[in-house]
């Protein structure tokens, strides 16, 4: 799927992505995400991206990130985030990678 047709997804369609085809992003797509389509993913679909993908995704991005979300990743997958990314989590979410 090119960026283009990624952005064109109405969250509606995008909340009906398995984790396996969110794991398939680039890292370039996942840049791409749309705030309001990360924020509508569950914990499983969150899971299914990489640390490539999560390393790509902007502070903006990973601000509308929620809790339960980032409590579902792996230590890989938060190891991988960027000093960046974790200067920018609040308190809220960064006790959520610590669940």
């Amino acid at each position: 799927m090119e960026t283009t047709d990624l952005a064109a997804l109405t969250t509606t369609q995008f909340s009906g992505l398995t984790s396996a085809q969110l794991g398939a992003l680039t890292s370039t797509q996942a840049a791409a995400l749309e705030t309001t389509d990360l924020g509508v993913l569950t914990t499983t679909q969150f899971r299914g991206l990489g640390s490539t993908q999560l390393a790509a995704l902007t502070t903006t991005q990973l601000g509308a990130v929620t809790t339960t979300q980032l409590s579902g990743l792996t230590s890989t997958q938060a190891g991988g985030l960027t000093t960046t990314q974790v200067a920018a989590l609040t308190t809220t979410q960064l006790a959520g990678l610590g669940t």
